[in-house]
């Protein structure tokens, strides 16, 4: 990679290449499951699963999902072996399908990264301003958490990811220690609810079966995390696929045991989780850990909602940072600071982002949670599934035009498994897109139109930048 260079005095030379050796594959593995945040998730996507999908049946259906991600992530790793960008879809897409293809993936990509980083800041807001009601009786909006939500993230996304890490890595770590505890606790005190009945093909396609497998694939969101730090890791391509393959097992780990443990905490988790999916690890919490635990938990909820932030601010950035080193966007975005070696204009412009995406939720009092989630969550469901499936098409299309010498397991058979089946749960998501955003309304059905729109607009920009380098050098 060439590090462009100006004769100057009057100040330091300008850098335009990230901070190398600032992440391994130990911090690569945390980045990606704060994105996924695990503890939200088992609020969120996996309760509903449990009271409005396949119930008991949702443990099964998420090792299913889990292998579909292990299939997916064979002709992924193959792609890092040759490609290394901080815009990982993009180039990895572009690197089969062409530069047209690559340039609208990553516009899809920055898009959905931006939206979902503004969502986890109201989350935030909106669960620590619950958790210091609790603890104290003191009462503030959710955008006064969210605003000092939005200066830690954006402190942390210039510092780089050798400090993001540091507190992303603390907060998954706190997470895994109240479920693994929590599941402990539930396994002591009621042994017999623990049935491997949740794991027969009777119980996994009983109720909404569409339904479970959407909320579980989303619950691997942020999966991309850890190619998109290719360029800052040291020994960049063992880094990613390690992590790739460790943050997977451990997820789908962790997401399994927690999920059964709920089951077993009670004697109708089906109607229990129906009646309030929200409250479903809130009120485990209190029956098997006490009446303290709730407050706690809903602070470790906002710090998980935080730790996601920091991780899709960071991944925008990086976004922000391709896009403009290949000139689809102000060639300004890929300065990077001179001391700690981040895309530090990207870091302005993402926040700046964030507040536009908030601020008219703060001036007309509506419920972030209501409102805003319905619309980022369709999106980014949508968006990503496309992206991983253009991935899988990608491998594909570079083996056949004989850019790739890898075995036809990991070049043709894998990938061609994973891509029909993320196509067929997009078609999933689009059959069930009222059920996936929680809202019936006309606005939030027609917001996948925005991505299609970023889409388009990338591919228009791409036809139009006959100079573009695609991989900046970077593709092996």
């Amino acid at each position: 990679m060439t590090v462009q260079r100006q004769s100057t005095t009057a100040r330091p030379p300008e850098q335009t290449s990230l901070r190398r050796g600032s992440i391994g594959a130990f911090g690569m593995v945390f980045m990606v499951i704060a994105a996924t945040a695990p503890l939200t998730a088992m609020a969120s996507n996996l309760s509903l699963s449990l009271g409005l999908g396949v119930g008991r049946g949702t443990v099964a259906l998420l090792l299913v999902v889990g292998a579909l991600m292990a299939l997916f992530a064979v002709g992924y790793v193959v792609l890092t072996r040759h490609v290394t960008n901080a815009g990982a879809y993009f180039a990895f897409i572009g690197y089969g399908l062409g530069k047209t293809a690559g340039a609208a993936s990553a516009f899809v990509a920055g898009l959905v990264y931006n939206l979902a980083t503004g969502g986890m800041i109201a989350a935030t807001g909106y669960f620590a301003g619950l958790a210091v009601e609790s603890c104290t009786g003191f009462t503030a909006a959710w955008y006064v958490y969210g605003a000092i939500a939005l200066l830690i993230t954006f402190v942390l996304g210039i510092r780089g990811v050798e400090i993001a890490q540091r507190v992303t890595t603390v907060v998954s770590l706190a997470q895994f220690a109240v479920i693994l505890v929590l599941g402990v606790v539930i396994l002591l005190e009621r042994p017999h609810g623990w049935s491997m009945e949740v794991l027969s093909p009777q119980e996994a396609i009983h109720g909404n079966v569409a339904l479970t497998l959407v909320f579980c694939i989303l619950s691997f969101t942020g999966f991309e995390a850890a190619a998109i730090y290719g360029e800052e890791a040291r020994a960049a391509r063992r880094s990613i696929k390690v992590a790739t393959y460790s943050a997977l097992a451990i997820l789908v780990a962790i997401f399994t045991l927690s999920t059964w443990s709920i089951t077993a905490a009670f004697a109708d988790v089906e109607a229990t989780a129906a009646g309030d999916p929200g409250a479903l690890i809130f009120t485990a919490a209190d029956r098997y850990l006490g009446n303290w635990s709730g407050s706690s938990l809903s602070a470790l909820v906002a710090c998980s909602f935080l730790a996601s932030a920091v991780s899709f601010h960071n991944m925008s950035t990086r976004y922000l940072f391709a896009l403009g080193r290949s000139r689809l966007l102000p060639s300004s975005l890929a300065r990077v600071h001179s001391r700690h070696g981040t895309p530090y204009l990207g870091s302005y412009v993402q926040i700046v982002l964030s507040v536009v995406l908030l601020v008219p939720f703060v001036l007309t009092h509506a419920d972030p949670l209501i409102n805003l989630f319905p619309a980022v969550s369709g999106i980014t469901s949508l968006s990503l599934l496309a992206l991983m499936a253009g991935c899988c098409m990608s491998v594909m299309a570079a083996r056949l035009r004989g850019k790739l010498a890898e075995s036809r397991w990991e070049t043709l058979v894998a990938p061609g498994l994973a891509g029909a089946g993320l196509l067929t749960t997009m078609w999933i998501v689009v059959d069930n897109y009222e059920a996936v955003t929680g809202s019936d309304a006309l606005i939030i059905a027609l917001m996948p139109l925005i991505p299609i729109a970023a889409a388009v607009y990338g591919a228009f920009a791409s036809s139009r930048n006959q100079a573009m380098i695609l991989d900046a050098g970077l593709a092996k």
